[in-house]
């Protein structure tokens, strides 16, 4: 089988162009699409990044969040405690027995 069979000479005759004008013109436009799939794979990439860097901060930013919650709630229920010891009379002693005093009148 030739390497050139009548399919391929019957394309090759469509184009009106000579084949070196073709070749240079076909490899312009593949350079050009790489360069612009290049250039977007490249952004992709920055763009993955970033993804992941503004994932990591945010988990950051959550954990640091949710440690202060915690922190406020503890000095919360601390207040409160504190508050009510602070409000509430002492209790009574059972040993203690009532000082009656007579005032001389």
């Amino acid at each position: 089988m030739e390497p050139h069979s009548e399919s391929a000479q019957q394309e090759s005759t469509s184009y009106r162009s000579p084949l070196r004008v073709l070749v240079r013109a076909f490899e312009k436009s593949r350079d050009l699409w790489k360069a612009k799939y290049q250039v977007l794979q490249q952004r992709v990439k920055a763009f993955r990044t970033e993804i992941r860097d503004l994932r990591r901060s945010r988990d950051r930013w959550r954990a640091k969040a949710e440690a202060l919650e915690q922190e406020t709630n503890q000095l919360r229920t601390q207040l409160q405690l504190q508050q009510q010891t602070e409000q509430s009379p002492p209790a009574p002693s059972r040993w203690s027995q009532p000082v009656l005093t007579r005032l001389s009148s």
